[in-house]
């Protein structure tokens, strides 16, 4: 049997037959919904409205006719600021370039003319979030038989995006003869339409490991004449975005100790000089971009930005200037901090009990049978959200120390700590020292670069010379698998507490 679906406020309608999943509907015909946890029920971020009542999407199936009311999906403020620094291309006059970086969870694009000038550039959240919001799901997705739907999905956004960019300065995408795209190994193979089974399984070898070019019309039709450069990735969880990072910061040249850490989804992160690094990733998970916490988003407007507290009291910056309605990455490491700071939770991140005679005693409530901590009216974090950020942080402190430790370099050699991407551009890098996100003794060290990854697709873009550099310094560079180290999990514990 089969029923009719309409769904608002697309207005559009399909006639699907008995029991079929929502989510999966939804994904089929690209509806925009939210499924951090990929369909398993756990986030609750793909509430809709069903007559009047809220549903999850992933746990109903289709058996009536029926409305679907999809929330409004809040649109993140995506980093596209760098600090590009123009090279010598070897573009000639009228030609242009195009320079992607494809997030897991944002991508962003950059149209570049014959002398490295950046013209124009268009951003947009990854349509593959529909099948959940880290590279753990994503690949699960793919493997379980989703792999075309999420190739065709990127290729369709970096399409979108080269229109958009391209019609922005009225030229014709013919005109376009370099393509680069920087991501991680997960979104690199699933972009180029590479089965990603190999990520799935020890030892993790990357597929895309050199560098080469093909046509780009055999990936992106709309560029019929441009080169499409494939930028190498370093290991099975350090991408083609790492690479760079790298680059865009010039690192590999640098005679000094230098830390180029990339906090998203993932954290990459690359310790080293030019004699020699080494790069890792860890598993930090979504919380930072706002999944797996009660009231988590991204960083979009009327997400809490910024926590301090004053005379006593605890005060927010909202995104926008409006009532809050979330808390994004950037807002949770500040609100850790201070509760940390004013003693409402305790180094192993417990919130305290209610005493009635301490400071702060008025934020710490009861709500559905468990502390929490109310930072506005609205908005409270709760016990599995501090644990969340424990969880993150720990993975990212313990691959720090663990890379400090096989380079032999103490942490207090490292010059400076480079902060790439959207999170550690915002991020208060006092807070971060004070639960230990990052080390204690690096506070007055650290520098926030912008989208580091796109400066590095640029720079390639526009030169065959600095695309070739890569190769150079990946000779130089080790990549070091954080889970097969004996020491890992009990680091990564230790660094979970404050």
């Amino acid at each position: 049997m089969k029923y009719h679906v309409k769904i608002m406020p697309a207005n559009v309608s399909f006639s699907v037959e008995e029991n079929t999943n929502l989510m999966t509907l939804l994904r089929r015909e690209s509806q925009p919904i939210e499924a951090p946890c990929g369909g398993k029920g756990s986030c609750r971020k793909c509430m809709v409205e069903i007559e009047g009542q809220d549903m999850l999407a992933c746990q109903t199936f289709v058996d009536r006719d029926m409305t679907v009311q999809l929330k409004k999906r809040t649109s993140a403020e995506i980093l596209m600021t760098d600090e590009y620094r123009r090279c010598s291309t070897d573009l000639e006059n009228g030609e242009y370039a195009l320079a992607f970086d494809i997030g897991t969870t944002t991508m962003v694009g950059y149209l570049l003319n014959h002398i490295g000038e950046q013209i124009a550039v268009a951003s947009m959240l990854n349509p593959q979030s529909v099948y959940g919001a880290d590279v753990v799901t994503r690949i699960q997705a793919a493997i379980a038989g989703e792999s075309g739907n999420l190739t065709v999905a990127v290729r369709m956004a970096i399409e979108s995006l080269t229109e958009q960019m391209c019609t922005k300065v009225h030229i014709s995408t013919k005109k376009i003869k370099r393509v680069a795209v920087v991501a991680n190994p997960c979104m690199h193979q699933l972009f180029f339409g590479i089965p990603v089974d190999n990520l799935a399984q020890i030892p993790f070898t990357p597929v895309l490991a050199k560098v080469d070019t093909i046509p780009a019309k055999e990936i992106i039709q709309g560029c019929p004449n441009a080169q499409l450069f494939i930028v190498p990735d370093i290991s099975g969880y350090v991408g083609a975005d790492t690479v760079g990072c790298i680059l865009s910061t010039g690192m590999y040249e640098n005679e000094k100790n230098i830390l180029m850490v990339d906090i998203g989804t993932n954290g990459e992160m690359v310790l080293g000089n030019r004699n020699g690094m080494a790069a890792c990733s860890t598993a930090a998970g979504p919380a930072l971009e706002g999944a797996n916490i009660q009231f988590g988003m991204r960083g979009a407007k009327g997400a809490v930005d910024h926590v301090w507290a004053e005379n006593g009291k605890i005060y927010c910056h909202v995104i926008g200037e409006v009532k809050a309605a979330g808390i994004c990455g950037s807002g949770l490491i500040d609100a850790a901090a201070v509760l940390l700071e004013n003693g409402m939770i305790n180094k192993r991140g417990r919130i305290r009990t209610v005493k009635g005679t301490e400071p702060f005693d008025e934020y710490i409530r009861e709500k559905d049978g468990q502390r929490v901590v109310y930072l506005t009216e609205e908005i409270y974090l709760t016990q599995n959200d501090i644990r969340e950020v424990q969880l993150a942080k720990g993975a990212i402190a313990a691959g720090i120390l663990l890379m400090c430790e096989h380079m032999k370099v103490p942490v207090e050699e490292i010059s400076e700590v480079l902060l790439a991407g959207a999170f550690g551009s915002y991020i208060n890098p006092e807070s971060a020292c004070r639960i230990g996100l990052l080390p204690k003794e690096l506070e007055g060290r650290i520098r926030a670069v912008g989208n580091a990854a796109g400066n590095g697709s640029k720079l390639m873009a526009c030169s065959k010379e600095q695309l070739q550099k890569t190769e150079i310094f990946l000779r130089k560079t080790e990549s070091l698998e954080l889970a097969s180290l004996p020491q890992f999990q009990h680091c990564f514990a230790q660094n979970m507490f404050f």
